[in-house]
């Protein structure tokens, strides 16, 4: 079948093979439709399939199911404009988020009444440090090996420390002498 006679009309082809040389879909109005009433449509590249908008608008992906992305090298990069900016990796079975470029943030956005809020910020300029946008609610057992409070702290159950200080003094006294017993 040539290719051409299927391109400028709806001649419906059950296979289409163009050879060895490179074939091109195009459309200088409209949309390129592939429509697949089989149960998969499968574009094999061999050593890779890009799928690009040159001039302007938006690549979606959807379905009436789910989206699967299964990369094999087991990595899923993320660009802007050619450069890499983040990673989707998986290091045996560990889902890593990575961000690529030296000193950006990781922030974890959402919507709370209305209103854009950022929840959490990783800063990576300061090693991951965690910056949360209200109360941190841990249940069970919780270790910190460095924690520093800026405001009230309201203790319901036992606090337990090894050592104290009031204002950078250190408080040496036993809870028996404090009468706190």
């Amino acid at each position: 079948t040539n290719i051409n006679e299927i391109i400028s009309s709806s001649i419906p082809a059950d296979n289409i093979t163009t050879g060895d040389a490179a074939s091109s879909f195009a459309t200088s109005a409209g949309a390129v439709l592939i429509d697949s009433q089989a149960s998969t449509t499968t574009v094999d590249g061999h050593t890779g399939v890009t799928i690009q908008s040159t001039s302007s608008g938006n690549i979606t992906l959807d379905s009436v199911a789910d989206i699967v992305l299964d990369a094999d090298g087991g990595d899923i990069f993320l660009k802007d404009a050619g450069t890499t900016f983040g990673e989707f990796t998986n290091s045996s079975t560990d889902f890593i988020i990575k961000s690529t470029t030296s000193d950006k943030d990781i922030l974890i956005k959402g919507n709370d009444g209305g209103s854009a809020i950022t929840a959490l910020t990783l800063d990576m300029s300061a090693a991951g440090a965690a910056t949360f946008n209200d109360k941190i609610t841990a249940v069970g057992t919780s270790v910190f090996t460095n924690l520093d409070i800026s405001g009230d702290v309201d203790v319901d159950g036992t606090l337990e420390t090894d050592a104290f200080s009031i204002a950078g003094t250190t408080v040496s006294s036993t809870a028996a002498e404090l009468n706190l017993v």
